[in-house]
């Protein structure tokens, strides 16, 4: 069975896990630099150079898992729930969606002004 997998982390998650766990891994990343490493490398199947409110998974292509890393306190709610809702679409019956961030301390959203994401 191929199994697909969409990324928005690179370097060790991308090449560490996801290579061994799909058979071919899109990735989603805005920074270009970030990903001029990936592009035509085996395993890579594309390289969304957008943001995740930006990214429309490739008609007919589904995917066994989706992992976000460190990237959706960039998004605001209605964002981030729209890309979760094109996530859901994409996904095969069975696959899951990982998305691993940082929590807020508090238990209260925090707005970084430096950075402009927000920990949840």
């Amino acid at each position: 069975m191929l199994m697909s997998g969409i990324a928005r982390s690179i370097g060790r998650v991308t090449e560490g896990l996801l290579f061994g766990v799909a058979d071919v891994v899109d990735v989603v990343e805005p920074v270009a630099k970030f990903t001029e490493g990936l592009k035509g490398k085996p395993g890579v199947r594309n390289v969304f150079s957008m943001g995740l409110e930006e990214w429309q998974p490739t008609e007919g292509t589904r995917y066994g898992l989706i992992w976000t890393q460190w990237c959706v306190g960039h998004l605001s709610d209605g964002q981030l729930v729209a890309f979760l809702e094109r996530c859901k679409d994409a996904l095969d019956k069975g696959g899951i969606i990982v998305i691993k961030e940082n929590l807020s301390p508090s238990g209260e959203d925090f707005f970084d002004e430096e950075d402009r994401s927000v920990t949840r």
